[in-house]
């Protein structure tokens, strides 16, 4: 979900929208009907990440043809820039080894530098 970030929040009008993900992810992939209170986005367990938009990265990503963050500062990633290209290297990096937790992978070569 692309969405707006405001103070490390999702702007309002987002809000409304993640708060139904819960509810809808357990009735339309898990076949479950809500039985009680559905936890919020951010307590979910089958929640793997909230990503940024990180939509000041992309048209640099696109034109060096690499993943936003592989962004280097010959790539045009400078000063605020950089510092986005750290905060999503460190975002994808969390959701790669949640990924790999809820699959077992911990222990594959492929993931030792992650």
């Amino acid at each position: 979900m692309q969405h707006g970030m405001r103070d490390n929040r999702p702007v309002k009008a987002y809000q409304r929208w993640m708060n139904k993900i819960p509810a809808a992810y357990r009735n339309s992939v898990l076949g479950e009907l809500a039985a009680g209170p559905v936890p919020s986005v951010g307590d979910d367990p089958h929640c793997l990440a909230l990503l940024k938009h990180y939509r000041s990265l992309m048209p640099l990503a696109m034109e060096a043809r690499k993943p936003m963050f592989h962004l280097r500062p010959a790539d045009g990633a400078i000063g605020a820039h950089f510092e986005a290209v750290q905060d999503c290297r460190r975002d994808f990096r969390r959701l790669a080894k949640r990924l790999a937790s809820a699959v077992d992978l911990r222990n594959e070569p492929a993931l030792a530098g992650v």
